[in-house]
């Protein structure tokens, strides 16, 4: 007895769809069954798929029946089609030597729409016209609970703000009443990804507790190595075919942050993670007035894209006979949304910056907040207590993003392994409702300088030897080509930020510098006209070329850091005394090779112009053998709040009653729409070989560009 069993898979955080390109239609799936006389069989055939019942073991004089009953009656049509051999003659089982009856083709079809599954379920496909499921990461804190741990770190729903982190997956059937007793459907996923993905029933009566099965689960991913962080998000469903893919949350509940009281927590079961493997059987109860079925879950991700996993995950659905082979299986593919980085160029939406002990850095806050005042930015000052002495901001943490279709774009904060009095803060202050963590390290290595995230940046969107960035490159700093021996950011953070695949990194050579970070020669800044950004070096030619301009004009006597001390020494040197200064000036010369090798990649990797970038007069001097450090404050290594620029005071030479340095870099910036504040962090940041991008972050508004339309 045959019958119909129908099908439908949907995607929980589903792309806008498209118009789809015209595809050949995908072949009819066929299946063999064989008749042996004086025995009965029972199948089920799914919609979609021919029968093909094999009679060669029977002969044209027994009597054979069928029974096809098909369910629903109204919505299925079921065709037979005798295929019998033309030619007679041939020699059949059982010795009869007439044409026989060989095959009897029973096709299922659908009265009112397709029977084949659309195929942008089953496939992932990057690009503006692309298609497939996206998947979340999990990885706020939901639950209010003071374990500073994000909501995937467990194996439970943390109440309705939680399953709002999580996509709805449905699993809808439309079949006969009950299913023989030797077939089961079950939903798996590959032993390799289930450590991938977390999943929940909110039906948990569904599901059988067949011990046979939840042993083999067990087995098959005791050998998986459970991930440090995050993944994915989902949802699917069973039955009436449709051209596009769907979204099971209506856009006012999308918009709308779901309320206690209108959002009841259903009883769920954890079936499908690290804890639980990879296999699931579905107990089969169909509704008798309808024949329908529904399951309802919900998926959380476990982990972003990384060296070991490209990010894609699916979920099979299977129908089987015993231990048999699958009858049927319909499989969903879905793709992790990455972590993404912000760069200058996007508006700000908060800043932050750490108040030390005794107010030693008051000075400097002061300074800031007027240019946060003025940019209309929230300044967040961190107390000691919460940073433990620990002043560098910007090398604890990067704030990007994670963004899915349907939901609202959720911060998330990258914790570096470089782990000093800032440790905890990304955990106990910014981990939060709808703020995502995640950190890389690893115990293979020590964390070197270049582990800090102020060696870590990210270009605006450009284009590059014909390929689009939209969403910028990433950039890290790292030792020389040639250099086997030199720093390196960890292989891990490395490999995470590469695997995001959006932002496709580069590697600048750093390791020159005795901190060796890129914020110390670099930094992007928007701009009117060309690009709608620039890019700002550090530039020892150019101060030097603007010093020799200065001693040109009789100012060659007029003293640079004139009040301030460097480690109980007077710091003040004329104009004339530091052009006089070989020494200085030799190391100098190398240094500026060193950026002028960087300026040559960024020019190639980004695609830009001599006319995309501006020189910043800069001098840097040798720190004990140990690499370059800045000898006046770095003004590159500053702070971008939208047009507005809290820059280091380089404290230059006063002419006209103004600082010369200060003069010339508005000449630069100014013309371009941007306020240039400076501030005096000499004493405070400079002198510990850092400046004002070093000891702040920003948290910035998102970009408005989809990361799924991003071309690889």
């Amino acid at each position: 007895m045959g019958k119909c069993l129908g099908k439908l898979f949907r995607d929980g955080a589903s792309r806008e769809p498209k118009p789809p390109p015209a595809k050949p239609k995908p072949p009819v799936k066929a299946r063999t069954i064989r008749l042996t006389p004086g025995t009965s069989r029972s199948e089920v055939i799914v919609v979609g798929q021919y029968l093909a019942v094999d009679l060669s073991n029977i002969a044209n004089d027994d009597a054979v029946s069928y029974e096809i009953t098909p369910y629903p009656k109204d919505d299925v049509i079921v065709r037979m089609k005798d295929e019998r051999p033309r030619a007679t003659g041939n020699v059949a089982a059982g010795g009869m030597d007439n044409a026989l009856a060989k095959k009897m083709v029973v096709y299922v079809y659908t009265r009112s729409h397709s029977v084949e599954k659309d195929d942008k379920l089953s496939t992932w496909e990057w690009g503006p016209t692309g298609h497939g499921a996206v998947l979340l990461v999990n990885n706020d804190n939901d639950d209010f609970e003071e374990n500073f741990d994000p909501d995937h770190k467990n194996s439970r729903i943390d109440g309705p703000l939680d399953l709002k982190d999580m996509s709805p997956m449905v699993v809808r059937m439309r079949g006969p009443p009950k299913l023989p007793s030797d077939f089961s459907i079950r939903l798996s996923t590959p032993p390799e990804t289930a450590d991938k993905i977390g999943m929940f029933c909110l039906q948990p009566d569904v599901i059988k507790k067949d011990r046979r099965l939840e042993d083999l689960s067990k087995m098959l991913n005791e050998f998986l190595t459970k991930p440090e962080e995050d993944a994915p998000d989902i949802d699917i469903g069973l039955v009436e075919m449709r051209d596009q893919i769907g979204n099971l949350i209506e856009d006012k509940a999308r918009d709308e942050p779901p309320k206690q009281e209108d959002t009841p927590l259903k009883s769920e079961k954890h079936i499908i993670g690290p804890d639980t493997g990879n296999v699931v059987e579905l107990d089969y109860r169909v509704d008798l007035r309808d024949n329908t079925t529904t399951y309802e879950f919900a998926v959380e991700g476990l982990h972003y894209p990384d060296i070991t996993f490209d990010g894609q995950v699916s979920i099979t659905l299977t129908l089987q006979r015993g231990r048999g082979s699958p009858i049927f299986e319909d499989t969903v593919v879905f793709q992790v949304a990455p972590w993404i980085m912000t760069p200058n160029t996007l508006p700000p939406l908060e800043a932050f910056v750490c108040e030390m002990e005794g107010g030693e850095n008051l000075t400097f806050i002061q300074e800031l907040q007027e240019v946060t005042s003025a940019a209309s930015v929230p300044l967040v000052i961190v107390p000691h207590v919460d940073n433990r002495g620990d002043r560098w901001m910007q090398d604890e943490i990067e704030l990007g993003y994670s963004h899915v279709p349907g939901k609202e774009v959720m911060p998330v904060v990258l914790d570096s392994p470089r782990d000093r009095g800032l440790q905890n803060f990304a955990k106990m202050q910014l981990l939060g409702k709808d703020f995502g963590y995640v950190t890389r390290y690893s115990q293979d290595e020590e964390p070197n300088s270049l582990d800090s995230f102020g060696n870590l940046e990210v270009s605006p969107p450009v284009t590059a030897n014909g390929k689009k960035y939209p969403l910028g490159r990433i950039l890290i700093g790292s030792t020389s080509p040639t250099n086997q021996y030199g720093r390196r950011m960890m292989k891990v953070v490395r490999s995470f930020l590469k695997a995001q695949r959006v932002q496709s990194p580069i590697e600048l050579y750093s390791d020159w510098l005795a901190v060796g970070h890129i914020d110390e020669f670099m930094t992007f800044v928007p701009a009117r006209g060309g690009k709608g950004f620039r890019l700002l070096l550090a530039s020892p030619d150019a101060c030097y070329a603007y010093l020799g301009w200065l001693q040109g004009q009789g100012h060659g006597d007029v003293p640079l850091f004139e009040g301030k001390e460097r480690y109980g020494t007077p710091a003040a040197v004329t104009v004339q005394q530091l052009l006089q200064d070989s020494k200085l000036r030799e190391e100098n010369q190398v240094f500026q090779d060193d950026i002028d090798w960087n300026r040559d990649k960024l020019k190639r990797e980004l695609g830009l112009t001599e006319g995309d970038i501006i020189d910043i007069p800069a001098l840097f001097k040798e720190e004990e053998g140990s690499g370059a450090g800045a000898f006046f404050p770095d003004m590159v290594n500053m702070i971008v709040l939208g047009r507005h620029l809290g820059i280091p005071k380089p404290f230059g030479p006063i002419v006209d009653g103004a600082c010369a340095f200060e003069s010339y870099v508005k000449s630069l910036l100014e013309p371009l729409g941007l306020s240039c504040n400076f501030i005096d962090d000499w004493s405070s940041y400079h002198l510990m070989m850092g400046e004002v991008h070093c000891g702040t972050n920003t948290l910035r508004k998102p970009f408005n560009y989809k990361w799924w339309h991003v071309e690889l």
